[in-house]
């Protein structure tokens, strides 16, 4: 090997770069695409088969952008590295866009040429919104491509959590809220399992050690806090409202009072089959009847927490129980004059009455 193609070797896999790389990136420039990169040296980390991860890359994401994102997921080493040596080979324009499934600790030559050159082998890709039931995302994971909805309920009961969170979970816990809402790309033929697994792994990453430890700090533990999670994720439509209704809801708890959460009065009488069949998951209006549903669920009913989450809530709404706001506020009412999905908030029943003489109505 010559001394500036052993150079480059060594800057691929994470040395200084050197004036040889130039010399030699700029041999590759006369080059078509391909061509290049059938002749960048790969380094030993090439033929490894990491873990595989997902990247979805939008148009217009710069080669600089793009190396940010390899490197947060943990494809390559260095992501200044990887848009580097894509301009010396003036690559920029030749950056494909799409859904790839890459692996981790890649080499940066082989980075860019999976990105570079748009993948023969075709991918699934499904998004689950924050805020819905594991059924509902069964339903998505079929219309993606990843099998009947049941083969995913099932892998769904079949999953088993982290030991950190199985811990606080009672032992017929359904793994509702323990899927991590996001987008996922996974090679065509992935199995529902597969994906479940996935999305379990993404929420153990994301529910992190510090955001356990905080949650502790508010007298909750995991299962509790993504309990609250789930809860406030249905309740607040404005994102920096999230905190402040965590804060209400654990002065609720400390004073061992009911939650009188709407979401979860839903809930209940979406265990009902025939209900589901006429209102859907989510019956939007909620009657007398279904206030008094006995399920422990019903928050209307029961007192302080339900057993486990009504629904798979994001990192929004988990970082706002563990970070709730320190409150007196002890009630809150929709704003039905601005309908922008806000809320008004009071310390005592009378304010809160006034309020909803105020704004609870058109």
């Amino acid at each position: 090997m010559s001394r500036e193609r052993a150079s480059f070797v060594m800057a691929i896999a994470g040395a200084v770069i050197t004036v040889a790389v130039v010399l030699v990136a700029s041999g590759f420039i006369a080059k078509t695409p391909s061509s290049a990169l059938k002749d960048l040296p790969r380094g030993p980390e090439a033929a490894a088969v990491g873990e595989q991860v997902g990247y979805s890359l939008p148009e217009g994401r710069s080669a600089k952008d793009i190396g940010k994102d390899l490197e947060a997921l943990g494809v390559v080493r260095s992501g200044d590295q990887f848009a580097l040596l894509v301009k010396l080979m003036g690559l920029q324009s030749k950056l494909s866009t799409g859904d790839y499934v890459l692996n981790k600790h890649m080499a940066v030559a082989a980075a860019i040429e999976a990105v570079t050159v748009k993948q023969a082998v075709p991918v699934l890709r499904v998004t689950f919104p924050e805020g819905i039931r594991t059924e509902e995302m069964a339903v998505i994971a079929e219309k993606a491509g990843f099998g009947p909805r049941a083969q995913f309920m099932q892998a769904v009961a079949a999953a088993k959590l982290p030991d950190r969170f199985a811990a606080s979970a009672p032992a017929d816990a359904t793994k509702q809220g323990y899927l991590f809402p996001d987008t996922y790309i996974l090679p065509v033929g992935s199995t529902s399992a597969e994906l479940v697994d996935k999305m379990i792994q993404t929420f153990d990453r994301r529910f992190t050690p510090e955001l356990v430890a905080a949650a502790a700090t508010k007298g909750l533990n995991p299962h509790q806090a993504l309990t609250l999670a789930a809860i406030v994720e249905r309740e607040a439509a404005v994102a920096t409202e999230r905190p402040l209704i965590a804060g209400v809801f654990l002065n609720r708890i400390a004073a061992n009072d009911q939650i009188g959460a709407d979401p979860t009065v839903q809930f209940a009488v979406a265990l009902s089959p025939a209900s589901v069949e006429k209102f859907g998951w989510w019956k939007k209006e909620l009657t007398a009847e279904d206030l008094k549903n006995p399920s422990p669920y019903n928050t209307r009913l029961a007192f302080g927490l339900p057993p486990g989450p009504i629904t798979n809530p994001g990192l929004a709404s988990i970082e706002a129980v563990a970070h709730a706001t320190p409150t007196k506020m002890y009630y809150f009412v929709a704003d039905a004059k601005k309908a922008d999905g806000s809320h008004v908030f009071a310390e005592t029943e009378a304010e809160h009455l006034a309020n909803i003489a105020r704004v609870g109505s058109p």
